[in-house]
């Protein structure tokens, strides 16, 4: 059992995709705000128990990015759909996103590079992009004369790292395909 609850934990991540989803589009924040909350949960639980455990598989390896980018997306898209992030941030997040995948697609299919760990840059933003998400449906939910002040800080800093982490992930691409061709 210990070997496959990442992979379970990762499972469950996308399966709160629609729900967080159709919660965020009815603006139905106080809905959304525990299932993201779960969903980040199970990001942070499931690369610790896998290195832990030592239960790193390559079924983890591909599902991982993927519940991350899904959930972004979801939340990203519902949140400026509804007014509540600004479209050009949600844009960035997404597209983003989509290069990373259209890169691991055509890599995969034109050359031997099979494996796309995570760099450290686009953890940190996932992280920001989660934090975001969570601070938006907290301040939908339950305004604090705090939630309104720290969305707004966390705007520019997951615009920065969304950016950052999109070069960096480009210079690796570039990096592991000369290392390839050599």
């Amino acid at each position: 059992m210990k070997r496959h609850l990442p992979n379970i934990l990762t499972s469950l991540r996308i399966l709160l995709v629609p729900p967080v989803g159709i919660s965020v589009a009815r603006d139905d924040m106080r809905a959304a705000l525990p299932l993201l909350a779960v969903a980040a949960f199970t990001d942070a639980a499931d690369g610790f128990l896998a290195r832990r455990w030592q239960a790193v598989s390559p079924l983890g390896a591909y599902l991982d990015p993927v519940a991350d980018k899904l959930l972004a997306a979801t939340v990203f898209a519902g949140l400026a759909f509804a007014g509540r992030l600004p479209w050009w941030l949600a844009g960035l997040v997404l597209g983003r996103d989509l290069l990373i995948l259209a890169f691991a697609a055509w890599a995969m299919s034109r050359t031997r590079i099979r494996r796309f760990p995570p760099s450290l840059w686009g953890k940190a933003s996932t992280v920001l992009q989660f934090s975001l998400g969570i601070a938006c449906l907290l301040d939908a939910a339950a305004p604090a004369g705090w939630t309104g002040p720290l969305v707004e800080r966390l705007i520019p800093a997951v615009a920065a790292a969304t950016v950052w982490s999109g070069f960096h992930y480009g210079w690796l691409a570039l990096r592991r395909l000369r290392e390839k061709a050599d």
